[in-house]
């Protein structure tokens, strides 16, 4: 035993500032070591207080590397959840919705709060992720993930995935499309901070936890992110050709702008080409589906005034519209371009007990391209 004494103990990480929580719950789901981190979820709020729940870099180095670069990027101290998968686990059995010990327990975990999810898997020595430039493993977690969004958008509680788009060779030509996957939920990042075929899903989180849903990725007002280099498998970004064509293929990916130092998010791309083919598509139409659940619940079970032909009572009708368009405009008014609320009157609630809405949402627009036109002239 020690001796009688005072012990105090020095804390750190103190002054870094608060980041307000926007539209960002983010978690973060990888790879660990330690057995009693697998499956184990947790909440931390800096590097310094992951590092005290076990996520150090001699214990952990993939997942503290992960962690590093989040609070890094976010510049400041957050909510973050985190679970641990093993090794053997693949991102694809990790995202299937039946697995209870994979992405689902840390949804069920957080009570449908988590509304992004960056995963990111350090394979086993040994492992083997086929002979083409991408790990067959991306593909299968984009597919995986999609039943897994779905079922949670059902329940109310919808979120969008960064899928680390692990290079297996970087030699080979690239035959996965990831915009062709018919999945606006999950979103494929290429190119990491390390030269081992990682990707840094961990600076997407970032960017999509920092600013708010309708804020893209790479909005040339943030600035540039913080990596100091990125990596497509060994190669460095500089030393490829074809990271455009990369990212036309619907990888969300990094690229340099011309007079801007530092690396930038290209087009927040998507695996679809639908409505939802930009992340902040769908983390807009998250946020109204998440209000108006919110708005309506009062109504459920709640009775409604009928018209002598059996439609539904005008006034009724538009009080009920006014409710999420109210709603939405709160909290969003700086977010949408517009919103449009409408109930049809023509309704048989009566024996059907259910009352449509319609609900249009007009977002904004983005400045993806920019074509200036120059030439001379004699005059003015």
């Amino acid at each position: 035993m020690s001796f009688p004494g005072v012990q105090i103990n020095v804390t750190n990480g103190n002054l870094q500032q608060e980041i307000a929580v926007l539209d960002a719950v983010p978690a973060l789901v990888a790879t660990v070591k330690t057995t009693a981190l697998v499956g184990e979820v947790k909440q931390v709020y800096s590097l310094a207080d992951a590092e005290s729940k076990g996520y150090t870099e001699s214990a952990e180095p993939f997942m503290h590397r992960l962690l590093d670069e989040y609070y890094t990027e976010l510049g400041g101290r957050q909510r973050l959840f985190v679970m641990g998968i093993a090794a053997a686990t693949s991102m694809a059995q990790a995202l299937t919705a039946t697995n209870a010990n994979g992405v689902q327990k840390l949804l069920n975990a957080a009570q449908g709060e988590i509304n992004l999810v960056a995963i990111a898997r350090e394979p086993a020595s040994g492992y083997n992720p086929g002979t083409a430039f991408l790990d067959s493993d991306v593909s299968a977690a984009v597919t995986a993930s999609k039943t897994l969004c779905e079922a949670w958008q059902s329940q109310n509680h919808p979120f969008r995935v960064f899928i680390e788009g692990r290079v297996a060779d970087e030699t080979k030509t690239n035959a996965y499309s990831p915009n062709t996957a018919t999945n606006g939920f999950a979103s494929v990042v290429l190119g990491g901070t390390d030269d081992d075929g990682s990707a840094a899903v961990s600076l997407a989180l970032a960017r999509a936890s920092k600013y708010g849903a309708h804020i893209k990725l790479g909005s040339g007002e943030n600035g540039a992110l913080t990596a100091q280099q990125i990596y497509i498998g060994e190669d460095k970004l500089e030393e490829r050709l074809d990271m455009e064509t990369l990212h036309d293929a619907g990888f969300l990916t990094f690229m340099h702008r011309p007079g801007a130092a530092g690396y930038y998010f290209g087009r927040d791309n998507m695996c679809s080409t639908d409505d939802y083919r930009i992340l902040a598509h769908g983390r807009i139409i998250d946020k109204v589906q998440r209000i108006a659940a919110q708005a309506y619940l009062p109504f459920v079970e709640t009775p409604i005034r009928m018209n002598a032909d059996g439609t539904v009572n005008a006034t009724d009708a538009a009080y009920i519209e006014a409710t999420l368009e109210n709603a939405v405009r709160a909290a969003m008014s700086e977010q949408i371009s517009g919103i449009k609320v409408s109930v049809p009157l023509t309704q048989d609630v009566i024996n059907t007990s259910t009352l449509s809405v319609d609900v249009k949402v007009q977002p904004l627009g983005y400045l993806t391209w920019i074509t200036v036109t120059l030439g001379l002239a004699t005059s003015l």
